[in-house]
């Protein structure tokens, strides 16, 4: 082998072996300089007359190479900065417009018509999706990445209903859902929304509640055909749907009743929490797990060690997902632990916390914070939570204990009540929570932006009457947790 095919394999091998890392931006003229250098006799002008010596057909192929493989390497850099762009997104974010839902009586004095209104700092809240006479349930809205969309659940009918009877007991009118759809719509920078797209998805079907693709063109969301808070129910004829906006092709994944759902932060694969028999509450099942999906290939595959997985939060940096799991014989006893996908090791932050209502753990924009919330005692003497903000810090460090830090207790204006949050999110800017929370003796939930630094009083962002404190019926897969949206102009 002579000496300019020794420079060929060389940087071919080179480039190769920083295309498989895949694991930072690579600087191509950097590599091919790397290989000039490293090779024997290509030093000083030396090098350049062996190149110039060379045959005119080898010449022209090996710059043809060369090219290619810079072409190739300077596409896989790129690659790599915008997986890098998804992690480091937040230190330049701003925040927009939050969604949320209000009920008002509907018509006929009995059902609760739901619409939903937008609301920012700057801004006064307004309804902008229903009426107060339309006789139907908007549920469920969530802004896509880029804050200008917005999809949501629509359905007629009612969901199931729970009630005290004359005689002190508890009755129930079963759901009654026609016409069920996801819609999306365009968002304008004032705040108009406009129906773009209309998926129907059937009668008989609660109001889906979307979660969005990191680019832009995908939601999925959970379609229970049981009811998850029947202790008997089991997940079969439930599905997952995942809807490509822009052909509306549907890809059903059945017999999953899905508690929980999030997208990789690459949009590669789509983690679901989900059961298949034994509901124990509470949209929960005991057999629940954590299932992976790659849209490309189709495959589904459990996630090991996941076993009674219920709620779920995948890092930004797509290296873990954090997961909210059942333990003990109750319905609200849980563990929250995080699991490396790489090499399946898992970290326990917090061995046993009760909590009866929120979407489960979410992690901070920056990857280094995850909230969750859990009530005041456990197991639980009431639904007074608290929000917790808990570091996973790096798992290899043998005996080191998650730092948590338990955030102050919140009053709300005039009154002084405590406040405590049926949900809890993330700011697009990763530098406040969005609580939905109520007031002891209060009758009307407020969403409030509680500083994550607690250095800053926090701020009322609205107090509606009739503000719907989990955005769904119990029969919905409710996870909204795109409800706050980044400004359109990031």
């Amino acid at each position: 082998m002579d000496e300019m095919t020794v420079f060929e394999q060389a940087f071919e091998d080179r480039v190769r072996t920083f295309a498989l890392a895949g694991v930072r931006p690579v600087d191509p003229a950097a590599v091919a300089h790397a290989v000039a250098v490293g090779q024997p006799g290509r030093q000083g002008q030396g090098s350049w007359v062996r190149w110039r010596g060379g045959s005119l057909d080898r010449r022209v192929w090996t710059m043809a190479a060369v090219l290619g493989l810079l072409v190739a390497t300077l596409g896989g850099a790129l690659l790599v900065a915008a997986r890098l762009a998804l992690v480091d997104e937040s230190s330049t974010a701003t925040n927009g417009w939050i969604a949320f839902t209000v009920g008002q009586p509907a018509p006929d004095g009995t059902v609760e018509d739901f619409d939903i209104w937008l609301v920012a700092f700057d801004r006064e809240a307004r309804r902008v999706v229903g009426s107060e006479t339309d006789r139907v349930q908007q549920l469920c809205p969530a802004f896509s990445p880029d804050g200008r969309s917005l999809a949501y659940g629509r359905v007629e009918g009612h969901g199931t209903e729970y009630f005290m009877s004359e005689d002190g007991g508890e009755g129930s009118r079963p759901a009654s859902y026609r016409r069920a759809a996801l819609v999306l719509a365009d968002v304008s920078d004032d705040g108009r929304v406009s129906e773009r797209l209309t998926v129907d998805v059937g009668d008989g079907l609660p109001p889906p509640c979307p979660v969005w693709s990191p680019d832009g063109e995908t939601v999925a969301f959970g379609e229970n055909r049981t009811s998850p808070i029947n202790p008997t129910t089991s997940a079969a004829g439930s599905e997952v749907w995942i809807v490509t906006l822009a052909d509306r092709d549907i890809t059903v994944l059945p017999d999953l009743l899905a508690t929980d759902l999030e997208w990789a932060p690459d949009g590669s694969q789509l983690a679901i929490a989900s059961g298949e028999q034994e509901g124990v509450g509470r949209g929960m099942l005991r057999d629940g797990g954590i299932r992976l999906y790659d849209p490309a290939s189709g495959v589904m595959r459990p996630l090991d060690g996941t076993s009674g997985a219920v709620n779920l939060t995948w890092s930004p940096d797509g290296r873990r997902i954090a997961w909210a799991g059942l333990i003990g014989a109750g319905d609200s006893s849980l563990s929250l632990r995080v699991i490396d996908l790489e090499n399946g090791e898992q970290q326990v932050l917090v061995p046993d916390y009760g909590a009866i209502h929120g979407i489960g753990p979410v992690w901070s924009p920056d990857g280094e914070t995850i909230a969750y919330q859990r009530c005041r005692g456990n197991p639980c003497g009431g639904e007074r939570h608290q929000v917790v903000l808990v570091t996973p810090g790096n798992p290899s460090d043998e005996g080191m204990i998650p730092e948590q830090i338990v955030i102050p207790d919140q009053t709300a204006p005039g009154s002084g009540g405590l406040l405590f949050p049926y949900r809890v999110t993330w700011s697009p800017d990763g530098e406040s929570l969005l609580y939905m929370a109520w007031e002891i003796g209060g009758v009307d939930p407020l969403l409030v932006a509680v500083p994550a630094d607690l250095q800053a009083p926090p701020v009322v962002v609205t107090q509606l009457e009739g503000i719907d404190a989990i955005d769904g019926y119990p029969d919905t897969t409710l996870v909204p947790i795109q409800t706050w949206a980044r400004a359109p102009s990031d």
